[in-house]
């Protein structure tokens, strides 16, 4: 008779390891009983290689190395309020803290979603012609909410990454608004991307980008910048081959650290990719490599700076030495 843990479990969470992940979130549930361990205790004496994955899986979640890279990417406490009560099932609940990226960047994701009207999913990109004939082309795990309405056009760029391929009207500026501020043009070919700040490069013709707060800078061709809410950084020049190079299925970076490379191409990865190891993280490298198949990238990168390569589940690669 199957227990209910067993029931619980999703598809994707059926191996050994993925078992043991799920065993491990579910034990840290303060819920968790004697009948939920009698359980756990059925299921270490099933197999041998059942105790083998769980103790792979406690290991890792005491690393320190782990801890200081998960503390980067979100802070979620370990057991969940008891003055909450979660409708979430509770492998999934718990699962978050481990899977970290994929599923708890989806969930913050989620409010922001609802509002848009066209979004892609991880590794995918989407072209989009719009109503007055311009082009918007959005990167990987991306969302925008059209502004079409009178004399209006445009859109909001709720999260992620696009580029666009703006038709040239004087009498209506297209405007792409963003938490920290807007970006106008006429007619230009341009990207911007979300996060702690909005990033712009311009491929062709001119933008003017606006902080919320007011502060604005005209940039050119090949010109790059960045807004917060309250200012717009300096202009610079851009590697316009490297910046635009996602819109030809590609990732290249030069003389960068494997944490910055690593961080990029997580964007693009169904799943959290983590490394364990400090000095690891600061290598410097070089590459120009395709996108279509991410795990394969992840292995490439590790035989270059001769990492090794531990598979915790479909949802979380660690890169060790």
């Amino acid at each position: 008779m199957p227990s209910r843990f067993d029931q619980e479990i999703p598809p994707s969470l059926g191996m050994i390891q993925d078992q043991a992940l799920a065993w491990f979130a579910r034990l840290q549930d303060s819920k968790t009983g004697a009948v939920d361990k009698a359980e756990f205790a059925n299921w270490l004496a099933a197999n041998p290689a059942h105790q083998t994955a769980y103790d792979k899986v406690v290991q890792l979640w005491q690393s320190p190395t782990l801890n200081a890279a998960l503390s980067q990417r979100a802070t979620i406490p370990l057991r969940p309020s008891a003055r909450r009560k979660s409708t979430m099932p509770r492998w999934a609940a718990a699962a978050s803290i481990v899977l970290i990226c994929s599923w708890l960047l989806a969930a913050i994701g989620w409010s922001q979603r609802w509002q848009a009207d066209i979004t892609t999913t991880t590794g995918e990109q989407r072209r989009v012609t719009l109503a007055d004939g311009s082009a918007l082309i959005l990167n990987t795990d991306s969302a925008v909410k059209l502004n079409y309405a009178g004399q209006r056009r445009g859109v909001t760029l709720l999260s992620g990454e696009a580029f666009f391929e703006v038709q040239a009207d004087k009498n209506r500026p297209f405007i792409v608004t963003t938490a920290q501020g807007t970006v106008k043009v006429v007619g230009t070919r341009f990207s911007v991307k979300t996060g702690e700040t909005t990033q712009v490069d311009v491929e062709s013709g001119v933008v003017i980008c606006s902080a919320e707060q007011g502060q604005s800078r005209q940039l050119g061709v090949g010109q790059h910048t960045e807004i917060n809410t309250q200012s717009v950084a300096e202009i610079s020049n851009s590697d316009t081959g490297k910046t635009f190079a996602w819109l030809k299925g590609r990732l290249i970076f030069q003389d960068q650290t494997l944490s910055d490379v690593i961080t990029e191409l997580d964007r693009y990865h169904p799943g959290a990719i983590v490394i364990a190891d400090t000095k690891l993280a600061q290598t410097r490298v070089t590459g120009n490599y395709k996108l279509d198949d991410t795990a394969a990238l992840i292995q490439t990168l590790a035989t270059l700076v001769g990492a090794k390569v531990m598979g915790i589940s479909p949802y979380l690669t660690v890169l060790k030495s």
